[in-house]
């Protein structure tokens, strides 16, 4: 499980990098380390969701292999009745 505790963070950057980020916070009316530190999230966020779909497709190519001629559709019933049956 991953740590969801704040932590703060000093970094250097260039003065004109500072002046962008405190108008992009001020056009959202928020601290620009707030918006420095959505900035990043969201880069990680787009960053997890790559890994994750790299993932799945290789998984896709795995259940493809090992069953050999099944469409995708067929897989994602076969992956809702799966889940249904989880859920009773």
């Amino acid at each position: 499980m991953k740590n969801t505790g704040l932590k703060r963070i000093n970094i250097r950057i260039p003065a004109y990098i500072q002046d962008y980020y405190k108008s992009k916070g001020e056009k959202y009316s928020v601290p620009y380390t707030n918006y420095i530190a959505m900035v990043l999230t969201q880069i990680y966020e787009k960053e997890e969701e790559k890994e994750l779909f790299q993932e799945f497709n290789q998984t896709v190519k795995q259940i493809k292999e090992m069953s050999e001629d099944v469409t995708v559709s067929e897989m994602m019933i076969e992956l809702q009745r799966i889940k249904e049956m989880v859920e009773e």
